[in-house]
């Protein structure tokens, strides 16, 4: 077993899972797919301001807590599920 190999899985976890929330909010677009994760973040920028009526640069800091909490708890859950497959 490799020392990092739960570090390279939680980093892949979480890549995948920023991957599969980007495709969530931009696969129907018309947008080309290396287009996708910038679209899907102002998507979620526009669903904040627009729907909750809060300001801009909220909805911004709102949309980039997300995408980070999303990346910090897939990378969490990765790393523990492959510790627990190891034992």
């Amino acid at each position: 077993m490799h020392k990092n190999a739960p570090l390279i899985s939680g980093l892949m976890a979480a890549l995948l899972s920023l991957l599969a929330l980007s495709y969530l909010m931009s696969s129907d677009s018309h947008f080309p797919i290396y287009q996708w994760p910038y679209q899907a973040f102002q998507g979620i920028v526009f669903s904040l301001v627009w729907g909750f009526g809060v300001s801009t640069t909220i909805g911004y800091l709102y949309a980039l807590f997300i995408v980070v909490c999303v990346a910090v708890l897939a990378f969490a859950c990765g790393h523990k599920i492959y510790r627990m497959c190891r034992r």
